[in-house]
């Protein structure tokens, strides 16, 4: 057996935390990747759900550690605190996440993230509308008991969301 490193920690309750709501019926789980890129040692992580009721507007949770992440873990390095960087991507059709849509996440998300918005045209799949929020700051293992609050909020926007669109 191995020692768990911050990653996997985080890793194991964000997926977790999610896995509960599945369980309780509010979320339908779609896709779950685990990643490990040979070529710089990183690693990533995605758990990717929806509100059970409405599959089209997706949200991935996704955690990345680099390896200067993962050496500082493992080696006493000075300086180096173990811990990943978080992203959440909203994912749906212009109908599911319009930009009005995309204009009230921005709000209840706040200021203190950056955002970024993506229309992606396909002439296999359709036009997909991505939003994304990035954390500028680092996630570590203290802050776990805050990952049941973030997955918590995702769920009341996607509640809020869906109650604009009725």
């Amino acid at each position: 057996m191995f020692d768990p490193t911050a990653f996997d920690n985080i890793k194991f309750m964000m997926q977790a935390e999610v896995y509960d709501r599945d369980l309780a019926g509010l979320f339908h789980i779609h896709h779950r990747t685990d990643i490990m890129d040979l070529a710089s040692l990183s690693r990533e992580a995605a758990i990717t759900f929806s509100l059970a009721e409405r599959p089209g507007l997706q949200v991935s949770l996704i955690i990345k550690a680099d390896l200067a992440k993962l050496a500082g873990e493992l080696l006493p390095l000075a300086g180096t605190v173990p811990s990943v960087s978080l992203r959440i991507l909203y994912t749906g059709s212009e109908q599911e996440l319009p930009a009005a849509k995309m204009d009230l996440f921005e709000r209840i998300w706040g200021t203190e993230r950056r955002y970024e918005r993506k229309k992606i045209e396909s002439d296999q799949t359709g036009t997909v509308y991505e939003w994304h929020v990035y954390f500028e700051r680092m996630i570590t293992e203290e802050m776990l008991p805050e990952l049941g609050d973030l997955v918590s909020f995702i769920a009341e926007s996607l509640q809020m969301e869906a109650k604009d669109n009725r």
